[in-house]
């Protein structure tokens, strides 16, 4: 009740501003943040860039960051983002002749890999920022998962028959997701692939933008990995699910995940 009630007039103060401010104005603050912002991370590492998104809990709502030591994104809290996403791969999963090894690349706070482990046989889960990693082997230890700090840009990655990236890739720089998809090779039998796409059908697909913690949304684009310049070759590609969201303020898009068939 508090927590919507809130909503409600963050929700309100943001109308009261926006009514009395020029859209235009407002376009240019935000086009002028995002600047900066891009800029201050392309000069950074990239184990620099997630460590300070992590820290300062960048993906996390201001109201809920004295709750968490670290937050992957609502992405991995709201319901309507994770049941449907839960739903849909542990049946594909479920599939399987036998229970899949599966590697979990930028695992992140690993609150959604954790309710897929049962359907695994052995799981590792990499992220490239070692606190998290350390966070989550003592969180998680009953769930006899591997955790490994890996930059998946640049480190050897573990074979497996599944990989799961969610909603990493559209934080990575053109150049970083090249890098992954050369790692990648013959790796994995099948690749599942979460992003964040515009509701438009027809949109220019990977626009370059820095490592950081922004999406690529925000220029009206998402991360494609079969279309140029990455030309990803898959043998099959079917989408699980697209999720949406009714009750956060300003969300936009959708979210989609992909099962990948690699060769």
């Amino acid at each position: 009740m508090v927590y919507s009630q809130l909503l409600n007039l963050i929700s309100m103060i943001k109308k009261f501003i926006k009514k009395f401010l020029p859209n235009f104005v407002l376009k240019y603050k935000e086009r002028y943040n995002l600047y900066k912002e891009r800029k201050k991370f392309s000069n950074m590492d990239l184990k620099d860039v997630f460590k300070e998104i992590y820290l300062k809990k960048m993906w996390c709502p201001e109201h809920e960051k004295s709750n968490f030591k670290f937050y992957s994104g609502l992405g991995s809290y709201y319901p309507e983002f994770v049941l449907k996403y839960l739903e849909e791969t542990s049946s594909f999963l479920r599939s399987l002749s036998k229970k899949p090894d599966v590697v979990d690349l930028g695992c992140g706070d690993f609150v959604v890999g954790s309710k897929l482990r049962k359907h695994c046989n052995q799981y590792i889960a990499a992220d490239i920022f070692d606190e998290l990693i350390d966070f989550n082997k003592q969180k998680y230890r009953d769930l006899n998962v591997d955790f490994r700090v890996l930059d998946i840009t640049c480190d050897e990655l573990p074979k497996a028959d599944v990989c799961f990236a969610r909603q990493v890739l559209q934080h990575l720089s053109n150049d970083s997701i090249k890098n992954f998809i050369k790692l990648i090779k013959n790796k994995y039998k099948y690749l599942i692939l979460t992003e964040h796409f515009p509701e438009a059908k027809n949109f220019p697909p990977n626009l370059d933008k820095p490592d950081g913690p922004d999406i690529r949304l925000v220029d009206n684009s998402a991360v494609v990995l079969t279309m140029p310049p990455f030309n990803l070759k898959v043998k099959k590609e079917l989408v699980l699910c697209e999720t949406r969201s009714e009750s956060i303020i300003d969300f936009k898009g959708v979210i989609k995940t992909q099962l990948l068939h690699l060769y």
